[in-house]
C-alpha cells in the first residue's frame, strides 16, 4: 500500500475511532468517516490477542495487499480502520479480501458491481 493511502499518526487513528461509523462482520471490523476532501486514507490495526508480531505482522501485509486490489473501486473521500477480531487469525487471502470487499459494500464506500 503506497505511503498516501496509510493512515500513519496516532492523531489520524483516535479521529476515526472517535468520529467514524462501524461496520463488521464475523471476522473483522470497518471503522469510517467519509470527509469533504478527496483523498482516501487506510489504517490497519491489529490487536497483540493475535499472536505474536510475526503473527500480527503477516496478517497486517495480506490486510494491505487485499484491500490495495480493490482501491480504484473504493470511495476516495473517507478515512479507514480494519480491526481484525480474533477468528481472523487463520483466514487465507482469499476470505481476507472477501470479508474487506463485504465490509466496504455494507459501508456503501464500493459499489457492488465491480
Amino acid at each position: 500500500l503506497r505511503r498516501e493511502y496509510s493512515l500513519r499518526r496516532n492523531k489520524e487513528f483516535r479521529y476515526v475511532y472517535r468520529r467514524g461509523r462501524s461496520v463488521s462482520d464475523s471476522r473483522m471490523v470497518l471503522v469510517y468517516v467519509v470527509t469533504k476532501t478527496p483523498h482516501l486514507k487506510v489504517g490497519f490495526s491489529v490487536s497483540r490477542k493475535l499472536g505474536n508480531s510475526v503473527q500480527r505482522n503477516r496478517l497486517k501485509r495480506r490486510m494491505k495487499e487485499a484491500f490495495f486490489g480493490m482501491l480504484d473501486r473504493v470511495s476516495k473521500n473517507c478515512l479507514l480502520v480494519f480491526t481484525p477480531r480474533e477468528t481472523a487469525k487463520d483466514m487465507t487471502y482469499a476470505e481476507i479480501t472477501a470479508s474487506i470487499g463485504k465490509l466496504l459494500i455494507k459501508a456503501g464506500l464500493m459499489d457492488k458491481s465491480s
